[in-house]
């Protein structure tokens, strides 16, 4: 009985086995069979899903091909896009380059003017009254790569002589010319360092150091009657902001500018002219109970020496004198022998029933010049209402200037003043309405006369017509 139980008990075992891998063969072939199905079928999905989108389309675009008595079907609203999605898609789109687009500023703006020159004359015959057309065309970026690097780079419109721009107080061009193509320069090429180190540290808020071509750091704490805007200096300047005092009702901050410009690089035998600045501001502010704002103020002493300027060949540009208003004696250098400035400048701001009012004064001397008594100083005073930042605001300002001309370096400041610059003293009236908070217009008058000659320095050539220089202006801005 054993012997032939165990037979067919191992025969039975082998043909459960056999039973087992043939459902099991047959298993994983029905599986496959389904996997390669559902694939095909979703193949076949997309497709007709393309399609459908290319009919959606064309029935758009051509209504002629839509089938008669049926309706298109409407488009369906696509989901809103994730920033992960968008970032994900512009990165397969770019091929990575939009990492090089994470804080990249762009900005720039347009101004067209207006402008027109009258002139009443004293001894002297009568100059011509003008009116010309202008533009002002700026643009550029900013490139922010972390927390302690910058750069920056813009162009700017202009006029030259030659090739060569040889006006760095404006960026206007002229309609003029015939048509012809107008030039364009580079403003600003410049790089900033604000290492986080410092950050924070004790009363530094922050310290930064930039180099290149650049806005002037100085415009801070200094009127158009030392800087003109469109200024930009070449260099290196460091610049270091300090919270002094912070309470509840007073603030105290502080500031110091320290620059090194070149002026001008002369291999004959006048050298090079160099602009060593520094500048010192303090800033309280108050806190009024009944005044919406806190009242600003702001005090800067400057000292701007400029070595070996008064040398002819640092201050002609080709074959263009950049005296300006600078006495020009009989060495054919100027008149006062350099230029070691001390500028004095003094703001508030306030907010009475919130309309900003600033009024300033500034003034400046220059300690290196011995010429006649009020030759070498240069005062100025005003005031600003209302500011413009959106559509519906408005500013107006009155200013009074008084510039002797051996007081401030003719080649950098104020180019509207007037017929521009130094040996002048006048009126500027400016308003300006904000039309969209990107678009305003401006209009501003000038009314301006030449210093009288008995103030020029010994040996000074050239005669100063006794005349009122009327002036005006009326632009229309756009800011993109």
């Amino acid at each position: 009985m054993k012997s032939k139980l165990f037979p067919i008990l191992a025969a039975s075992v082998l043909v459960l086995f056999s039973l087992t891998s043939v459902a099991s063969a047959d298993e994983a072939m029905l599986m496959n069979m389904l996997e390669t199905l559902q694939k095909q079928v979703a193949q076949m999905q997309r497709t007709i899903d393309q399609q459908s989108e290319k009919i959606r389309m064309l029935e758009r675009r051509e209504p002629s091909l839509q089938i008669p008595g049926v309706q298109p079907a409407a488009a369906e609203a696509a989901p809103p896009m994730s920033d992960y999605e968008f970032g994900e898609r512009l990165g397969n789109a770019l091929g990575g380059a939009n990492k090089w687009l994470k804080d990249l500023k762009f900005g720039g703006d347009l101004r067209l003017r207006y402008e027109g020159f009258d002139y009443t004359n004293g001894t002297t015959s009568e100059t011509d009254p003008q009116n010309r057309f202008r533009y002002r065309l700026r643009y550029g970026f900013e490139k922010k790569f972390n927390e302690d690097m910058k750069i920056g780079f813009a162009m700017a419109s202009g006029q030259s002589s030659n090739g060569v721009n040889v006006d760095p107080t404006s960026t206007n061009s002229s309609f003029d010319n015939l048509f012809n193509y107008d030039d364009i320069f580079i403003e600003k090429a410049y790089g900033t360092y604000t290492p986080g180190l410092l950050k924070g540290k004790g009363p530094i808020q922050d310290f930064e150091i930039t180099a290149g071509k650049f806005t002037n750091p100085f415009e801070r704490g200094s009127s158009d009657m030392v800087w003109d805007r469109d200024v930009k200096p070449e260099g290196i300047y460091e610049r270091v902001n300090l919270k002094l005092l912070d309470t509840s009702d007073f603030d105290l901050s502080s500031y110091f500018t320290a620059g090194q410009f070149v002026l001008d690089e002369d291999s004959t035998v006048g050298g090079d002219s160099e602009l060593f600045a520094y500048q010192l501001g303090l800033n309280p502010v108050v806190y009024v109970p009944f005044m919406e704002r806190p009242v600003e103020l702001l005090s800067a002493v400057s000292f701007y020496s400029s070595n070996d300027y008064a040398v002819r060949s640092n201050w002609y540009i080709g074959t263009t004198s950049l005296a300006r208003g600078n006495s020009i004696c009989t060495s054919a250098n100027l008149c006062s022998e350099d230029f070691e400035v001390w500028d004095y400048y003094n703001e508030i701001a306030f907010y009475p029933f919130g309309l900003p009012v600033r009024p300033f004064i500034d003034y400046a001397t220059n300690a290196a010049d011995n010429s006649l008594e009020d030759e070498d100083n240069a005062w100025a005073m005003g005031i600003k209402l209302g500011s413009m930042v959106k559509k519906g605001d408005w500013e107006l300002s009155y200013t009074y200037k008084r510039i002797g001309p051996e007081s401030v370096v003719g080649a950098f400041n104020d180019s509207d003043f007037g017929t521009g610059h130094n040996g002048k003293r006048g009126s500027v009236f400016k308003a300006g309405f904000a039309l969209t908070d990107t678009i305003s217009v401006n209009a501003a008058a000038f009314f301006v006369n030449n210093l009288t000659t008995g103030l020029r320095s010994p040996g000074a050539t050239g005669v100063i017509r006794d005349e009122e220089q009327r002036r005006f202006q009326i632009d229309l801005n756009w800011k993109f």
